[in-house]
């Protein structure tokens, strides 16, 4: 586990270096993403649009690394809505959102 990111960041810098061709980012509390440039949550989330034909003010992004770096940033500046959470916390926060959408439903 690196829940502060200090371990990682350490791994990040050396593969920067050593992989200048890849896209290197921290996810989590104990990965790292190593895609080809573009090949992000940014770039999932487009094909997610398009394949699914709704538009990206309809999703929400739920993620534990949306800070700059973080492998879950790209959804941030892809434009969708995203909710901070810790993996452990993510199944409370989906079930609350689908609560709330369901509450909504049944008033409309």
């Amino acid at each position: 586990m690196d829940p502060d990111y200090v371990k990682r960041k350490k791994i990040k810098a050396i593969l920067d270096k050593l992989i200048p061709q890849f896209s290197v980012r921290i996810g989590g509390s104990t990965s790292i993403d190593i895609t080809k440039p573009g090949i992000d949550k940014a770039y999932g989330i487009g094909k997610l649009r398009d394949l699914l034909h709704i538009s990206l003010k309809e999703m929400i992004y739920i993620g534990d690394a949306l800070f700059p770096g973080g492998n879950d940033y790209p959804a941030e500046k892809a434009g969708v809505d995203c909710i901070q959470s810790r993996s452990e916390q993510t199944k409370q926060v989906i079930k609350t959102i689908i609560a709330c959408l369901s509450d909504r439903e049944q008033a409309a």
